[in-house]
């Protein structure tokens, strides 16, 4: 029965049989939903700082001016700092649209259950997953040195129309964008309502969630 599927099967099953696995996924998977979500937290946050100890910091030109000034320490502070960041970032990522979903979809269908929904979005980051592990064999395996411009610190000065597109940009990709279609299909299940409109509620709670991360510069 599906309700027996193990949890790897479960994680094989989002992309084999989407549907009949959400409806296998219940409030009682939210904590293995969450953990899968710390782990691609965890392994997106290696692969950052990976990338961060292969850039070539000593051309900055703030180390020039700073007396004492060490491109190795920097770059290990700056690993640190990029590795939390891309671990929170994971962790919004998949906390905020779902409770945004669930609000939207909650008033509009009146059904679904929110740890049910959360533990059903985790289980739909599993792309996301496979994502960072490329992203930390690619970084391991690099060789030569990254360009510093990489930091894009330019988007500190952007208008919020510019940072929307810029996150956007950033956010949305392959991986993300199977992520967010299993998304869907988990949301059709946990309030009982059509893909065609689960899909247009999640698309607009991935706006809103794209234009807060670009007002508060997350």
């Amino acid at each position: 029965m599906s309700s027996e599927k193990s949890f790897a099967r479960k994680l094989v099953g989002v992309f084999t049989h989407p549907r009949s696995t959400f409806e296998a996924i219940t409030e009682k998977d939210l904590t293995r939903g969450f953990a899968l979500v710390l782990l691609v937290a965890i392994v997106g946050a290696l692969a950052s700082a990976q990338y961060i100890s292969k850039m070539d910091l000593s051309s900055l030109p703030r180390i020039g001016l700073l007396p004492g000034a060490d491109a190795s320490s920097l770059r290990s502070s700056l690993g640190i700092a990029t590795g939390v960041m891309t671990g929170i970032r994971t962790v919004t990522g998949w906390l905020i649209p779902a409770l945004i979903i669930y609000v939207i979809a909650k008033l509009s269908t009146g059904e679904g259950g929110l740890k049910r929904l959360l533990a059903q979005t985790g289980f739909a980051s599993t792309p996301l997953l496979i994502q960072h592990v490329l992203r930390f064999i690619d970084a391991y395996a690099m060789q030569g040195s990254l360009r510093n411009d990489l930091f894009q610190t330019e988007a500190l000065i952007m208008g919020l129309s510019q940072r929307i597109i810029n996150q956007a940009l950033n956010s949305l990709n392959l991986f993300s964008l199977v992520a967010i279609s299993l998304t869907i299909v988990a949301a059709s299940v946990t309030f009982r309502s059509s893909k065609k409109k689960m899909a247009m509620i999640t698309v607009v709670s991935y706006v809103i969630f794209i234009t807060l991360r670009s007002l508060i510069f997350i």
